[in-house]
């Protein structure tokens, strides 16, 4: 018998670590995964972002639910290792990553450097692969599976002005994933992307001015997006409604990429 729907998306007892949830989209993602009853893990590098993540932890246990925050440098494959050993200690499991975590800075083709090149590879590309590898060999050891979301981008797929090093950065992440869904199958580990568009966020309109008006006048429906929106298509990827999908990117972008350019 078919399991209930309300039930497929009930993850109480389950754990999920959600990478660069001290500001940003991030905060948004792991608010939404505690809604499905899960014990959520907020993760932040800078000290401005550790007053949100505990912030975050303190309404979700006020509310009965489980949370716990970790200072988290994605770029160094020696701290997924110990946010590993410290979220099993504190929660015992990890059944859900979501590779959040990542910098977005804009770089001109002709004099950006190799410093910048690094920094933009090893946040984005390198930290979630590492990331990825030190929660899946805690999967693995726990015999029970689980789910890898990586957070890509539709610049991956497409050109934007300044953004090449970033876009890069992405389009090796939508590689990481498939490869990882290939290798990791076989122990009951799905592995899916999210390429988000626009999306909303404190400061978007001074920072780039006119975005939100440009892009919600070509994307097909008619905004732009919200953290909601991508913490919606994780929790699908996290959950058995998709337990025969894996190796998929999926563009939540409200039908943007199916415009002209921006």
């Amino acid at each position: 018998m078919a399991k209930a729907l309300k039930d497929m998306l009930d993850f109480t007892g389950k754990t999920a670590i959600i990478t660069g949830s001290g500001s940003g989209m991030g905060v948004g993602i792991a608010n939404r995964f505690s809604e499905t009853g899960a014990n959520v893990v907020f993760t932040y590098f800078r000290e401005q972002s550790k007053k949100t993540a505990e912030r975050c932890v303190a309404e979700i246990e006020a509310a009965g639910r489980k949370a716990m925050a970790v200072q988290f440098d994605v770029r160094n494959p020696e701290d997924s290792k110990r946010l590993v050993s410290e979220v099993v200690e504190h929660f015992g499991r990890i059944d859900m990553l979501v590779n959040n975590a990542g910098i977005y800075p804009h770089h001109d083709l002709l004099t950006v450097g190799e410093k910048e090149w690094d920094e933009m590879h090893d946040s984005n590309l390198k930290g979630a692969f590492f990331c990825s590898q030190a929660v899946a060999n805690q999967m693995i050891a726990q015999k029970s599976g689980g789910s890898i979301v990586n957070i890509i981008s539709i610049n991956a797929y497409r050109p934007m002005i300044n953004g090449l090093v970033y876009g890069a950065s992405k389009a090796g992440l939508g590689m990481v994933t498939t490869c990882m869904a290939v290798e990791l199958g076989k122990y009951g580990i799905r592995v899916n992307g999210v390429a988000p568009g626009l999306i909303d966020a404190p400061g978007l309109d001074e920072n780039v001015p006119g975005w939100r008006e440009a892009y919600s006048e070509r994307a097909a429906c008619g905004r732009i997006g919200t953290p909601t929106d991508i913490a919606d298509a994780c929790i699908f990827y996290c959950s058995e409604l998709s337990s025969w999908i894996t190796g998929e990117i999926t563009m939540v972008d409200g039908g943007i990429m199916h415009a002209k350019a921006y």
